[in-house]
């Protein structure tokens, strides 16, 4: 098989490195495959390449065409790229209204998204410029239930996806304010709902407070992500009232941008 163009082999997964190889082979010219032509492209043995692609198939990655036998790309590919295209279309749509938030306040502004877990993943960031807490940088992740963020994306989410995310939560205590049962998270989510807005005060970490508020696109009332700003509690606004009503109009105005039409 082609050497990878990557340094410290011996850290890598071998297996996922060749399944990673077998799938960069399809492209627009060549989008259907033999088994044959795909283990000689990549120098493997023909049985080898055979229980990549059984693999790559059971779980919708590789599709064989009933016809020639040949493979293509499946479904799953499709489903991840057009995810990715939404995340940077989200980030990018968002950046200038997380830049002005920041710059208001000059505070660390965020942008983050759920994925169907107990996490959240950050997919934009304003950082401000002065000294702050360590904050997930683009692609770090939380845990949902201890963020601003992650509460108005879980506070958002139909019934069924809702009870699935919760279901998947270990209610763990990080700090004194940490939520750390299912009835208590309910409630907030409750009030979160009400509110359109969600507050993170010390729950995960002490000395940090956030406030987040849901994004939504098109499809409607299914929250597409979540955006806040950060701060050390002792640089918190006296006039919170005035912050709360900033960080939701920044949410609307991204709402509004992707399509999301108020009722």
């Amino acid at each position: 098989m082609r050497e990878a163009g990557i340094s410290n082999q011996k850290y890598l997964n071998q297996s996922i490195v060749k399944a990673a190889a077998v799938l960069d082979l399809f492209t627009l010219e060549q989008y259907e495959l033999g088994i044959s032509t795909i283990a000689a492209q990549l120098d493997m043995p023909v049985s080898t390449t055979h229980r990549i692609l059984n693999t790559l198939e059971s779980v919708g990655y590789i599709s064989q065409n009933a016809e020639n036998g040949k493979y293509r790309l499946g479904l799953k590919c499709f489903v991840l790229g057009n995810r990715v295209r939404l995340y940077n279309e989200l980030a990018s749509v968002a950046k200038p209204y997380l830049t002005e938030l920041s710059q208001r306040y000059n505070e660390t502004t965020n942008l983050s998204v759920g994925t169907g877990t107990d996490e959240i993943l950050c997919i934009s960031k304003i950082n401000a410029n002065r000294s702050f807490f360590a904050t997930p940088n683009v692609g770090g992740t939380r845990k949902i239930q201890i963020t601003a963020c992650g509460k108005c994306i879980l506070a958002f989410q139909t019934p069924t996806e809702q009870k699935h995310i919760i279901s998947q939560i270990k209610f763990e205590r990080f700090t004194p304010n940490t939520i750390v049962t299912e009835q208590q998270l309910r409630e907030q989510l409750e009030v979160i709902r009400r509110d359109g807005y969600a507050m993170e005060n010390e729950e995960g970490e002490m000395g940090l407070f956030c406030c987040g508020a849901p994004v939504f696109s098109g499809r409607g009332d299914v929250c597409s992500g979540a955006v806040s700003i950060s701060m050390p509690v002792n640089r918190v606004p006296a006039s919170l009232d005035i912050l709360i009503a900033d960080v939701k109009n920044t949410a609307r105005q991204i709402s509004r941008e992707l399509g999301y039409i108020e009722m």
